[in-house]
């Protein structure tokens, strides 16, 4: 067993893992690197691998740090099997179209200012909207959780409720060969205990070796409960001041929690001392929490 990382090593986006055993080629994720125009360059380069050498990848999620260079993979050459949960597969269908529609915006406003400009050519889009359609041919299996899916003899891989997002997995790869047989397990994000949309993260099995994402490294998480306490003091002292209220967020499970944690909150009084959500207050100015 040969075991590669092209992505998420010494870093906390673009997770792409590669797995060489049983005579199989198997990729872990294949998501896009994040985090300024640097990562553009980076996105660019050479994946590390042939890509029409991967017999399966495996998607842990379908946020775009796992997901989003799917299209470049199989833009490249990728003809094997892609396989996911179902939730997952429907969500990186979004995700992927969107990351390419956008791709294609900015390259387009990058050449309009370029002829404004006169200067050197730029660069093309990672991939278009074309590419990102074409690469969903490629998926096949949907995974259930806790059911093994055969991948060749001697491979195969079970994927198991991460918490994370809808459809998000670790995934464990069991592997015979004649050197002996090894369980590999990929933790993919995990989600916290007590969500209030999804289950907590199902306990994984004994593995004989773990590649787990640190994206926070050291750092503790707060409990829910405090967590949307200091949520709600922080939007009710905006709107007593009357202010207005904007959280960036991501448009993929974050934004979902926060609707229903605000839906909750009016259902118990928690937010109607400043204006309620998105209410005009016709004591003063209008106070509004955006997304």
């Amino acid at each position: 067993m040969k075991l590669s990382f092209h992505g998420a090593d010494r870093g906390v986006t673009g997770s792409c893992h590669l797995v060489e055993a049983a005579g199989r080629r198997v990729l872990i994720d294949c998501g896009l690197f994040q985090g300024g125009r640097e990562m553009d360059e980076e996105n660019g380069e050479p994946l590390g691998f042939d890509p029409a050498a991967i017999d399966y990848l495996l998607l842990t999620r379908a946020h775009l740090d796992h997901c989003g260079r799917v299209p470049l993979l199989a833009k490249q050459g990728f003809k094997g099997e892609i396989i996911a949960t179902a939730a997952t597969r429907e969500l990186a269908r979004l995700v992927m179209l969107d990351a390419a529609h956008l791709q294609e915006e900015d390259a387009g406003n990058r050449e309009r200012a370029r002829r404004r400009q006169g200067a050197e050519e730029t660069r093309k889009p990672l991939y278009s909207v074309v590419d990102a359609l074409s690469s969903l041919d490629r998926f096949g299996r949907s995974a259930v959780y806790g059911r093994p899916i055969e991948l060749a003899a001697g491979l195969r891989a079970t994927f198991i409720d991460a918490g994370h997002i809808l459809g998000s997995a670790s995934i464990v790869l069991e592997i015979d060969e004649s050197a002996g047989r090894l369980k590999l397990l990929f933790s993919g994000d995990l989600g916290n205990a007590a969500r209030p949309l999804l289950r907590p993260p199902a306990p994984p099995p004994l593995a004989d070796l773990v590649v787990m994402e640190t994206t926070y490294g050291d750092r503790e998480h707060k409990p829910i409960g405090p967590s949307i306490a200091e949520l709600y003091d922080g939007i009710a002292g905006a709107f007593a001041r009357g202010g207005n209220v904007v959280i960036p967020t991501f448009a993929l499970e974050r934004a979902q929690e926060l609707l229903f944690v605000f839906y909750e909150s009016q259902g118990h009084g928690r937010l109607c001392g400043g204006g309620h959500l998105g209410a005009p207050d016709h004591r003063r100015r209008q106070n509004r929490a955006h997304f």
